[in-house]
């Protein structure tokens, strides 16, 4: 047995740069080594060595032999043994690593059964290494990327079943050597109870906490392994493929033992884990070279940390970088993003000579174009010619030419945001379009943006290419108008030529060579009848392979589909196809018979099915999780049904329901048999599904090739297009959860995945709740509630739909759309339960949150100030739910600068909730917080700080928060805050320090917390008078908040203002003036004309004129400032008397100024009198013209920026 590491394949020289390297580690199972755990015993195929190479060229393949007898895991010092294995692995590979200079490269392991344990303690191990003299074992934790698990157990084994699998293959053996096999001696002292069988689990337990660190695709064996007279799973699905989140799973068609060996390229199962792998080996470099920066700053300090604790006290020292590479030479990193359109194939054939005029077009004489603006591309060509996979394949081939490459999918203005948001986060910036689209104009060298299925006529095709003179523009559109675009040229995509047709379809149909004359006579009729287009000759070639037919029969099958859909179409009087289309239409038919033509399966019809559904999702990036969510939400539903009702009238009405409610519209799939669900029927229906090659996924996402989304929803008549409309809606809703179950962060994440989808299925399937349903009023209302029970229950269903959409868009920011839904919502309530009902009022204060977000204030309060007084009434002033309401409505009232109003119940809401929830309620906490922000509002400072101090102190005593908890974060925040208006400007700056950095590291530099930190530290550094370093904070922080925000965000322009005051302090007033008045001119429509916001502006703008002695200017804004202050916070604000005090100051120096002008002019017109008295007049006129003149200028220049301020606005 070959022990240690093995190389199997070397891709160095696949790479155009050390840094577009991965090292891929296979770990085999027990009973194995390290060549026959991966070897096909019919075809003789190391597909790690023989496959891999063709898909991921720059990857370093190591395969890692150890004694895998059963004596490693079933015997009772089993954890020691497992412990020096992995100690062993650690540092045999950290040794392999060193001496071929690949330390710090990207490792993906491979792991099969019980190596996958010993992969998990390995990196236990290593992640402790952070010591100084081993602090280079750290190399595999920081260094690993993703874990693909081929049946490794997570969870307890069952001692006998491996057992005897081991008995099993000992006595195959000693038949064959004629020994007494030593494993029959273990068996029988197993037997007898000396084993560990819940290794695995513990060694899970240990395991949990990296799990986030990784990528990790769990696969699990479909097929059983015979055990004598018996048949048993060795690794159970449920213990193979946990359900945790962010992970990946997938089922293999094998059994245990030979689940990780595949005799073909073609291979269903290979080509799942060779997309996962794939998909890894492009992600891992970037991601690890920056993790190894934050892991390299964070042992430097370690040791910094460690250096001062023995010496006490700080000095200068040097330390050597950790775990430093010895090897010289290492070429300068220049490919640092690699994102190609989802989907393509390993293998491309043809289409030379149109590469050749992209490079043509794209590198003149072999150097890229630089110079003249925007240099695009545009290839377009009816769906199924091959356009997406032509731009892959011309991305591949010169990737070397481009320091990134980037794919927007332009099929939806959803999909176009996501494109960007995505970039935006590869970038380390915020997930937002504006993050991305301003990464990309930052690029300097070449690089490559490919746009896909642009095919919108609607679209504005120009508005998606990036600013600067870098960026190379590939677009593909079905859309031949689209072709003006192309600044460097366009050509149409048609069919293959002959010869490459054939030599697809007989590829794809796995024919192996030499092809023989009347086997290409043959497949030149195919490729004719099919019109050369790729996706057609895949389909064929794909129905050819899985035994549909044979190749000279292919024609006879695709004939009889072409009949058949003409026949269906006339029936139904649907529009025809061209004909075209109609040929690859019937090519999919074909294989879809091969489906519902085999004998009865379920993963068959239930792959039907999903085909149908999918047909109304958007056709890219469908979740995988909208199938396990709603999975693990109908078996919470079916066992709350079979629990046992607490009462007999409980039970009675549980029975009266069911017996009344309309059956369950969802797809096979996800309804019960004998009362259970199987949650892995999705996955066989999916690799059905792509064995045929109708989709193609990557373990997380399905996505179709737009005409097979078309022909999967064009081969529906009307009635069956009502009903798959409303399955696949149905099954989408199922799998949201209202109110959410997971953490924000991950429902955000997967809510964000689905907006296209939702959009799809409303587009065709239309809202859930129908028009006439939404008016049906008074009594005829009334009157169905009592007599159509059904009715009753249908309505609350698709209330419910609507209320789910809602949350979803609300969540995303699509506000608009959100309150549509929770409109009905709201409406249907009040007719079904009334306004009084909770579900009603929670409607309703969800709802205030969606006019908050469209700006529609005063909607919001009255909704919110509604509910308040209903639970008053209902339950009480003091009940939990009206204070929860009242809080919410403090807060309103404060954001809209009802600042009186807020005290008030805000003083209210959190003295009740001390008394009634106690001081260590969260809800508490939180409604004291926002007293303090109101008290500070109100300058009552010493208020403030005690009120955020108590919460502090609450707050760190409770185990549920801590320090760096987010919302002790924020208390810290507003503390400092409190700190800064006390003059305690030592404590705020350390304090708000700390907040800074702890937000940086939790949500990242450009999360918008963060950045309102980053202004709060500006705030303090301005007090302090470090104008430099405020001045750099905020220039960087604004540019962040309008990329992860926007310019009117109210963090926008509170930054500004602060960036004003730096301005104003160091002597560049007109800078500040020019700021200011953009504040205003933007903070006026979002927070409105009479917001504090706006009042307070007013007051630093007549600061700010008066520092540049412009009195009538200043004594204006002033007026103004005073005016919009009555409207809201009245003259009883401190707000409100600094304008007055400021007004009065400026008046006593405007009458000054005039006493003096009077004297003088005077005194003038004296002298003018005694030498010539007949000039007293024009004199004094020309005086008077020029006051009038002085007074007119600065009337002139107030005007120029009244309008901004809506000054015309009936008060």
């Amino acid at each position: 047995m070959p022990l240690g590491f093995h190389s199997l394949r070397d891709g160095s020289h696949g790479a155009s740069s050390e840094h577009e390297l991965v090292d891929i580690v296979a770990v085999h199972d027990l009973h194995e080594d390290s060549f026959e755990a991966w070897t096909h015993p019919e075809t003789g195929a190391l597909w790690l060595r023989d496959f891999l190479p063709d898909h991921i060229q720059a990857a370093r393949v190591l395969a890692y032999g150890y004694d895998s007898s059963a004596l490693s895991l079933f015997t009772s010092d089993a954890p020691e043994r497992v412990q020096r294995m992995a100690e062993s692995l650690v540092q045999e590979l950290r040794a392999n690593r060193q001496f071929a200079g690949s330390l710090k490269r990207p490792i993906i392991f491979v792991c099969h059964g019980m190596g996958g344990v010993i992969v998990k303690k390995s990196l236990i191990y290593s992640s402790s290494r952070t010591a100084p003299k081993v602090s280079h074992l750290w190399d595999q934790f920081v260094s690993t990327f993703a874990i693909v698990f081929f049946g490794t157990p997570h969870g307890p084994i069952v001692k006998s079943t491996w057992l005897d699998f081991e008995a099993s293959i000992s006595s195959s053996l000693s038949r064959r050597s004629g020994s007494f096999s030593p494993i029959r001696r273990l068996t029988r002292r197993l037997e007898e109870g000396d084993t560990d069988p819940q290794l695995p689990r513990l060694v899970d337990m240990e395991f949990a906490p990296l799990v986030k660190k990784f990528h990790i695709f769990y696969l699990w064996e479909q097929l059983p392994t015979r055990l004598g007279d018996r048949w048993e799973f060795l690794v159970h699905p449920h213990s193979a493929a946990p359900n945790i989140d962010n992970t990946e799973s997938a089922a293999i068609h094998a059994t245990h033992s030979q689940m990780a060996k595949f005799p073909s390229r073609e291979s269903p199962d290979y080509r799942t884990v060779i997309a996962a792998l794939s998909a890894y080996s492009e992600k891992a470099p970037a991601v690890i070279s920056n993790r190894w920066k934050q892991a390299d700053r964070a042992l430097l300090q370690l040791r910094i940390g460690e250096i001062q604790e023995i010496a006490g006290f700080e000095f200068d020292f040097h330390i050597e970088k950790p775990v430093e590479q010895h090897k010289i030479n290492v070429p300068v990193q220049r490919q640092r993003h690699f994102h190609l359109p989802e989907g393509r194939t390993s293998t491309y054939i043809g289409r030379e000579d149109i590469l050749g005029t992209l490079s043509d077009s794209f590198f003149p004489g072999g150097s890229p174009v630089l110079k003249g603006g925007q240099k695009s591309f545009v290839v377009f060509g009816m769906g199924g010619c091959g356009k997406t996979e032509l731009c892959s394949k011309f991305a591949s081939d010169n990737k070397h030419e481009y320091t990134a490459i980037f794919t927007i999918y332009a099929a939806s203005d959803e999909t176009i945001k996501e494109s960007f948001s995505r970039i935006g986060e590869l970038a380390g910036l915020q997930p937002t379009e504006n993050a991305g689209k301003h990464f990309l104009t930052q690029q300097i060298e070449p690089w490559l943006l490919i746009i896909d299925n642009a095919d919108d006529g609607t679209l504005n095709l120009s508005s998606l290419f990036p600013s600067g003179n870098s960026a190379h523009i590939l677009v593909t559109t079905r859309n031949r108008d689209f072709s003006r675009e192309g600044t460097l040229g366009s050509l149409e995509l048609k069919g293959l030529r002959e010869d490459e047709a054939v030599q697809l379809l007989l590829t794809k149909a796995d024919i192996p060579l030499p092809w023989d004359g009347a086997v290409t006579k043959v497949a030149s009729l195919i490729t004719k009848a099919l019109g050369y287009l790729a996706l057609a000759l895949i389909q064929a070639g794909t129905c050819v392979y899985r035994g549909v037919c044979k190749l000279g029969g292919y024609l006879d099958i695709h004939s009889e589909a072409r009949r058949k859909l003409n026949k269906k179409q006339l029936s139904t009087g649907t529009n025809q196809p061209g004909n075209t289309i109609a040929t690859v239409y019937s090519t999919f038919d074909v294989s879809l018979g091969l489906l519902l033509k085999q004998p009865v399966s379920t993963s068959r019809q239930d792959a039907s099915d999903l085909l149908s559904i999918f047909g109304f999702f958007h056709f890219e990036f469908i979740p995988l999780d909208i199938f396990s969510r709603a999975v693990m939400k109908r078996e919470a539903e079916l066992h709350s049904q079979s629990s046992p009702a607490k009462s007999w009238t409980s039970t009675l009405v549980q029975v009266a329901i069911r017996r009344i409610s309309p059956p369950v519209t969802l797809p096979g799939f996800l309804k019960p048999i004998d009362g259970k669900l199987d949650k892995y029927r999705i996955n066989w229906a999916l690799a059905e599904l792509q064995s045929l090659s109708f989709i193609r996924s990557d373990g997380k996402y399905v996505s179709l090739h737009p005409l097979i989304h078309d022909w999967a929803r064009d081969r529906l008549s009307s009635s069956e297009r009502h009903i798959w409309s409303s399955l696949a809606f149905n099954t989408l809703m199922s799998s949201v959860s209202l109110p959410p179950e997971s953490s924000s962060e991950m429902d955000g994440s997967f809510h964000r995945d689905l907006l296209p989808h939702i959009d799809a299925c409303l587009a065709e399937h239309g809202a859930p709740l129908k028009e006439e349903t939404r008016v049906m009023w008074g009594l005829r209302f009334q009157i169905a509630k009592l007599c159509q029970p059904t009715f009753l229950l249908i309505v609350r269903d698709q209330i419910q739909q609507h209320a789910k959409c809602g949350y979803v868009f609300a969540e995303r920011g699509h506000f608009d759309k959100s309150a549509q839904h929770l409109e009905i919502v709201r409406d249907m309530l009040i007719k079904v339960l009334g306004y009084r009902d909770e579900k009603t009022m929670s409607a309703m204060l969800g709802l205030a949150g969606v006019y908050w977000g469209l700006g529609r204030l005063e909607e919001a309060i009255a909704l919110q100030l509604s509910v308040v007084d209903t639970r008053s009434h209902l339950h009480g002033p003091t009940h939990q739910s009206t204070l929860q309401a009242m809080d919410q409505l403090g807060k309103s009232y404060w954001l809209h600068g009802q600042y009186r109003e807020a005290l008030e119940l805000q003083q209210t809401t959190a003295d009740q909730m001390r008394a009634t929830l106690g001081i260590n309620n969260p809800q508490t906490l939180a409604a004291l917080d926002n007293l303090g922000v109101t008290l500070g509002a109100w300058r009552r400072f010493q208020d403030s700080f005690q009120v955020h101090n108590e919460v502090l102190t609450a707050r760190l005593d409770m185990e549920s928060y801590g320090p760096n908890h987010l919302d002790t974060l924020t208390t810290k925040a507003n503390l400092a805050m409190a700190l800064l208006d006390m003059g305690r400007t030592d404590q705020a700056m350390k304090m708000m320090t700390d907040v800074y950095r702890e937000r940086q590291k939790q949500l990242g530099k450009e999360h918008p917390w963060t950045l309102w930190a980053l202004s709060y530290l500006a705030k303090v550094e301005i007090e302090i008078g470090c104008y430099q370093q405020a001045e750099e904070l905020l220039t960087w922080g604004i540019e962040a908040g309008v990329r992860s925000l926007s310019e009117d965000h109210l963090g926008v322009l509170m930054g500004s203002g602060h960036l004003a005051q730096v301005y104003a302090r160091t002597g560049r007033l007109d800078e500040a003036e020019r700021l200011t008045l953009d504040i205003i001119r933007k903070i006026q429509p979002s927070r409105g004309t009479a917001h504090p916001d706006c009042v307070y502006a007013f007051l630093k703008l007549a600061q700010l004129y008066e520092l540049k002695g412009e009195h009538e200017k200043a004594a204006e804004y002033c007026e103004l400032g005073l005016e919009r202050a009555d409207m809201r916070i009245t003259r009883e604000h401190p707000l409100a008397r600094d304008l007055e005090q400021l007004l009065d100051k400026l008046r006593a120096t405007l009458r000054v100024v005039d006493t003096e002008s009077d004297m003088a002019t005077l005194a003038e017109s004296n002298r003018e009198f005694e030498t010539d008295a007949s000039s007293t007049t024009p004199s004094t006129s020309k005086n008077r013209d020029k006051t009038n003149r002085e007074g007119s200028d600065v009337k002139s220049d107030f005007d120029k920026v009244e309008p901004r301020f809506g000054r015309n606005v009936t008060w």
